[in-house]
Parts: structure tokens; sequence; C-alpha cells
């Protein structure tokens, strides 16, 4: 009777003990964050929400307790929203320009210094936090004042670089860049840095004038494959633009021909314009009306001295006019006909006035 009793008591203690050291197994859980995948993330901060999407966590995470950690690149705790659900509802535009981190955090009772304010670097207690996902808050690009110029070469077949441009110090933008266009914005050229910009040469272009400018954008923008800047789309932002005048350069005059009948009645031209006004190039200007000869009749300043002219005094034959610029060596003041002109200049096209 001992004996059972004896036995009794000996199996009560080991099934007590065994009980025993299965709860505290089963209280001794190491808390386990796995790995978060998704991301990363860029935003522009603009004032259009940004959301984080498409973000799992490890099915394997282990842990009595669970929520998404966001922080700034410093650890910073910027807020703790519990579930995916909520972290997909934060709007990461509001926080400004920066870097955020996404954690996966599982942890125990007990806890310390999990509190929006405090640092995830000072938690202290049983937790595993997962590797980070990041968002980054990037800034809207801003090309910012572009300085230096205006240029002004003559196209004589040696080289023209420009020199002193400088961007602003304030400019914002993952990628950067020059654009050269024309006056009609046709990208010529994107020298990726100041060095290539520099390196470009202007007299090879002709005459003419072309507009530099400094471009920051992200990589959503077109610049890669657009050939006019007009066209750039994305998220860019270009700035002003630096003038480069290749001359001279008198453009292409449009309107005409006239024809009039010399009969003592005044007549006079009208409409006369240019094809690309902008494109024009030259220290000094003036139109010429030749005969067909070439042989100058007069050299009238301005297009409204042009339309000034009477040609039915001049009587029955042919005009033309022309519109010349010029720099100071340019014999304009002392030739007769147009074929004889020397110096640094350029004549337009003519326009045609018959007088019957």
């Amino acid at each position: 009777m001992i004996k059972k009793m004896f036995l009794a008591v000996l199996a009560l203690v080991i099934l007590t003990t065994s009980c025993s050291d299965d709860d505290d197994a089963i209280q001794a859980i190491v808390p386990n964050a796995g790995t978060l995948t998704g991301g990363p993330f860029t935003f522009i901060v603009d004032g259009t929400p940004d959301f984080v999407s498409g973000i799992s966590t490890d099915p394997n995470a282990v842990g009595t307790n669970r929520s998404f950690v966001v922080t700034d690149d410093l650890g910073n705790i910027l807020g703790l929203p519990p579930t995916n659900e909520a972290l997909q509802g934060v709007d990461f535009d509001g926080a400004g320009v920066g870097t955020c981190l996404i954690w996966y955090l599982r942890y125990e009772n007990g806890i310390q210094g999990l509190e929006v304010g405090e640092n995830a670097n000072d938690l202290v207690g049983s937790y595993d936090l997962s590797n980070s996902i990041t968002v980054e808050r990037l800034g809207q690009p801003n090309a910012g004042v572009l300085s230096g110029g205006p240029f002004n070469f003559i196209v004589d077949g040696i080289a023209d670089n420009v020199s002193g441009v400088s961007t602003d110090p304030n400019a914002v933008g993952t990628n950067r860049t020059f654009v050269i266009t024309d006056i009609n914005l046709n990208i010529l050229g994107v020298p990726g840095d100041l060095t290539a910009l520099e390196g470009v040469d202007f007299d090879g272009a002709g005459r003419g004038v072309c507009l530099i400018w400094y471009l920051r954008y992200e990589d959503d923008t077109n610049i890669a494959t657009v050939t006019n800047a007009a066209d750039l789309t994305g998220t860019f932002s270009l700035s002003n633009s630096i003038r480069v005048e290749r001359g001279p350069n008198a453009d292409v005059l449009t309107g005409g021909p006239f024809t009039f009948t010399v009969d003592g009645t005044p007549d006079m031209v009208s409409g006369i314009g240019f094809e690309n006004p902008d494109n024009r190039v030259g220290t000094n200007a003036t139109w010429v009306i030749t005969d067909d000869l070439g042989n100058i009749l007069g050299t009238p300043p301005t297009l409204e001295a042009v339309e000034g002219v009477d040609f039915d005094g001049a009587g029955v034959g042919v005009c033309l006019i022309w519109y010349l610029r010029y720099e100071n060596d340019t014999n304009i003041a002392t030739v007769t006909n147009a074929n004889d002109l020397t110096g640094t200049f350029h004549l337009s096209n003519s326009i045609m006035v018959t007088r019957n």
C-alpha cells in the first residue's frame, strides 16, 4: 500500500513538473519580424497625397504583438500604423521633403519606447524589427536661375565657346542637364554638365540664335526622346534661358511681292515681316532698297520708313527690298552697290517691287 502511494505521488510530481516546463516554453516566445517586402518608393512633395502599396509582411513572423513603424532616416518614430491598411492610409506628401523608413515590428508585452517622438534605436524589451523600406520624398524640381551671358559671336570659322555660366545653388531635382535649343525650342544638344557646355562650338551652328537652359528633372521626364523643349513631359523644371547670338543674321523676310502701276498715285508697301524675328543678330541694322542690278537707291533705317517710301516716284522698273544686319567694319555708309558690301554683315532675301 505504501509503495503504491509513493508511486502515485511520484507520478503527480513528474506530471506537475512537466506542465510547468511546458508553460515556461509557451511564455518564452522570441519575436522575429522576418522580411518586409515592397518598395522602395519615391514621391514628389507637391501637395498631392502620396500613398504606399504592395507591402507584405513575412508569413513566418513571430510575436504576440505587431505594428508597423514609420521613422525618419535617424530612427525618430513618426507614426505607428497598426495594420497594413492603416499604413496604406498614410499620406507621405504631408511629411515634406526628406526620407522615411517603414519597418515591421513584432514584440512582447512590456516593450518601452514605442511611442511617436521616441527613437526606434532606443526600444527596450522583447522585440524584433524587420528590414526597412525607404520612402524618398523629393522636392518639386526647381531649376532656379541660370546666370551668365548673353553671348554674341561672329560666324567666321573660328570656334566660339561660352564661359562664366553658373547654375542656381538652390536648384532641386534628382537629375540635371543643360539643354541647348534654337529660337523655336528645337533641341540641338543636351550637354550633361558645365564642362560639356563650355566645350560646345557655337560657331559651327551657323548664323542664328541659340538658347541655353538648365533642366532639373525626375526619372519620368522624356528628355531622352523628345526633340522640342516645348514637348517635355514628366516632373521637371526649366530655368530661364541665356541667349547666344551667332551673327550677323538678317533672318528671312516675309511679305510681297508687290506690283504697282506708275500713274502719279503714291504706291507704298505694307505687310512686310520676318519669319523668325527673334533670330535677327547684328550690332547694326538697316533696310536697303536696290534696283535689279544691286545699285543702292536708299537705306531706310526702319520698317516704318520703308512703308513710307513712294515707289510710284521711282518710275517704271524693278526694286528689291532687303534687310541688313552688320557690324561696324561694314562699308554700307560708303558703298553704292550692294554687291560691293564688305565687312561683317548679312543680307536677307529680297522682296520684289515691280513698277509697271
